[in-house]
């Protein structure tokens, strides 16, 4: 869906449902191709174990769970549903590391997508 070299800026490879299009991994910073960063990180610490019967995980933060990450604003390029806005265009981003894929819409969907 993209070239996988690194050499080149991703292009489209899809649209969301609000609309907004979806981009590969690399984008052209001034000249320099590289892959945009999640500003999601991995917490540290453990975590919490609520009622001690196993209904919550406990044990460090490794990734297992989707709760293990938390979006820090200004860390990475993109926002918390894995976007920006480049040239005046708002886009998602697909990323090696997570989230992977977009997270929430910054638009509204389409109607059609309830089904």
């Amino acid at each position: 869906m993209y070239d996988t070299s690194g050499d080149t800026a991703s292009g489209v490879i899809g649209f969301a449902a609000d609309g907004f299009p979806i981009f590969g991994p690399y984008i052209d910073d001034d000249g320099t191709i590289r892959k945009v960063l999640s500003g999601y990180t991995l917490k540290s610490g453990a975590r919490t174990n609520q009622n001690g019967e196993g209904a919550f995980p406990g044990g460090s933060y490794d990734g297992t769970y989707v709760d293990d990450y938390e979006w820090q604003s200004g860390d990475g390029d993109l926002d918390a549903c894995n976007g920006m806005e480049r040239a005046g265009q708002y886009g998602y981003y697909v990323t090696h590391a997570y989230p992977w894929v977009m997270r929430c819409f910054k638009g509204t969907p389409h109607s059609s997508f309830e089904k």
